[in-house]
């Protein structure tokens, strides 16, 4: 069995409500995933495909221990020279700089955060923190109001609605893989 898939059925049996992204992508592959049920390991092991990456939906539909798992994403967009200030906002929040998952753009962290049943946001995202200093589409220091300009790195909590990428999902820059930390 592929890595991926044996991945997949892991986190599937753990209580993630896992799907399939488009291969090399973020992005799911079915249509209507959001609202789709969830699908059971052996739905998972036939629909697989060689070069699929492997996302879940956070939030009501993913019970693991009983909880309810959303993620705090840290999204550090204007590269590794932002990304410590990012990871010490989350660490404030947090009260500790420990990560679950490292993105495949090496950069970028997640942490699972377990609610109580029905207790997740109700928001699909909600922006906690965000960088004083933009970034334009290039990656360089620009003004805040420039078009296209966002911030070097934004802190976020997924919950239901939202799609977010496991590992060893490729990363569709760098291409290299998404990690757990051990």
């Amino acid at each position: 069995m592929a890595d991926m898939l044996k991945e997949a059925v892991r986190l599937r049996k753990l209580g993630f409500a896992i799907h399939w992204l488009v291969p090399g992508e973020k992005r799911p592959i079915s249509d209507g995933w959001a609202e789709a049920p969830v699908m059971p390991v052996e739905e998972l092991k036939k629909s697989y495909r060689v070069g699929y990456n492997v996302g879940f939906r956070p939030g009501k539909w993913s019970i693991v221990n009983g909880r309810e798992i959303c993620v705090l994403d840290v999204d550090v967009r204007g590269g590794p020279t932002f990304a410590e200030e990012a990871y010490c906002a989350a660490a404030a929040m947090l009260g500790s700089k420990e990560f679950d998952v490292i993105s495949g753009s090496g950069v970028g962290r997640h942490r699972f955060l377990a609610f109580p049943l029905g207790g997740s946001p109700a928001s699909a995202a909600t922006t906690l923190r965000q960088s004083d200093v933009s970034i334009d589409p290039d990656g360089k220091l620009c003004p805040a109001g420039l078009q296209g300009a966002r911030p070097a790195w934004l802190i976020e909590l997924l919950s239901t609605g939202k799609n977010v990428v496991l590992p060893p999902s490729i990363h569709p820059d760098t291409r290299q893989p998404y990690t757990f930390i051990s």
